[in-house]
């Protein structure tokens, strides 16, 4: 018994290790679709999400997403640049694919929520 829990433990220790943090990962794209998935290098746990929206003229919304180490470097460099007319929002999170765009994409109990409540109707209209 006690060789079959260090068996199980080393497992469980194992596949916590060899997990890597999943981010969305895109570069100054108006259009969230374009963004892929990305596995971050060693050390980078944080997902960041980055929003410019223009202040003037014309309305613009562009987005840059991926990993970093720090979340409190990868601010750091947008708030040390000028953003003349621009608004930039940046934010970090800890979880996988957690700097979507969408609340409901970005968090999957939302998304199961959202799923079983649009069975509703259906399931009522079967008669179960």
């Amino acid at each position: 018994m006690e060789i079959l829990f260090s068996v199980l433990l080393g497992t469980l220790l194992f596949v916590e290790s060899a997990h890597c943090r999943q981010c969305y990962m895109c570069a100054k794209v108006n259009d969230f679709s374009l963004c892929k998935v990305k596995k971050c290098n060693d050390g980078e746990n944080t997902c960041t999400k980055t929003v410019v929206t223009s202040d003037v003229g014309f309305k613009m919304k562009s987005y840059s997403l991926d990993c970093t180490s720090s979340c409190e470097d990868y601010k750091n460099v947008f708030l040390k640049t000028p953003s003349h007319g621009f608004k930039v929002d940046v934010s970090c999170c800890n979880t996988d694919l957690c700097n979507g765009v969408g609340g409901v994409r970005s968090n999957p109990w939302a998304l199961t929520g959202a799923f079983l409540l649009s069975l509703g109707p259906a399931l009522l209209w079967v008669g179960l």
